[in-house]
């Protein structure tokens, strides 16, 4: 075999072992993190090192995707809560753990829509 083939074959090879190694930030791996059972590492194990380390906060963002997301933890490292944000999709699923909770009978948000009118 040729050095440059053997160049690329091995180029090749290294690249796929690195993506593979690599932890996709998905909405699925964010699913089984647990709050009160996971720490740190399992967070790093299931989504990987973070965008932004806040000690108390990790941070997970993807822009191509348009999603993010926190996971907050206590002082012993354990997961306590999380929040995941897709804007493609308007979806917000989790809160902050020291946020307040809104009054009852209170709506703190709003769903709207809009649609496009084409003149013809």
């Amino acid at each position: 075999m040729s050095r440059p083939v053997f160049s690329v074959l091995c180029a090749l090879c290294v690249g796929v072992a690195l993506t593979g190694c690599a932890r996709q930030f998905t909405h699925e791996r964010f699913s089984m993190i647990q709050e009160g059972v996971d720490d740190r590492f399992d967070v790093e194990q299931i989504l990987g090192k973070p965008e932004f380390d806040a000690d108390d906060e990790w941070y997970y963002e993807d822009l191509d995707r348009h999603i993010a997301a926190r996971v907050f933890f206590d002082e012993d490292g354990v997961v306590r809560g999380k929040e995941w944000m897709d804007a493609k999709s308007g979806t917000w699923k989790g809160h902050h753990p020291d946020a307040d909770e809104p009054p009852e009978g209170e709506v703190r948000e709003k769903h709207t829509s809009t649609r496009r009118i084409d003149d013809d």
